[in-house]
């Protein structure tokens, strides 16, 4: 397998190994008994939020305007970026932060 392959195969398993120890964590929500029996988390070897999931949820139309981040500041304002824009380029980072810092809203 090429080094190319190999890292769009690790990408692909490395975003659904997480969004299914998501999605068991969504569904058992308000089952806290369940949700902490039975969920584990995956056995990843790395996981970069940029690549592994802010591209791929971004990739899908179906996400083109839902917000990956949204950042109140004590006074109150606000940043909001989309899917995209944060896929686009890593430009545009709110101040202080940076994809390693700043945790998204996940969808």
């Amino acid at each position: 397998m090429s080094n190319e392959a190999h890292t769009a195969h690790t990408a692909h398993s490395a975003h659904d190994a997480f969004r299914v120890a998501r999605d068991f964590l969504l569904e058992h929500r308000e089952d806290y008994d369940t949700a902490y029996a039975g969920f584990r988390w995956p056995a990843l070897t790395e996981f970069n939020w940029a690549l592994d999931w802010f591209d791929r949820v971004a990739a899908d139309p179906a996400n083109a305007e839902r917000y990956a981040l949204w950042i109140v500041e004590e006074d109150g304002t606000e940043g909001r970026w989309t899917y995209p824009e944060m896929a686009r380029g890593r430009t545009g980072w709110p101040t202080g932060c940076a994809p390693r810092v700043c945790a998204g809203v996940t969808g």
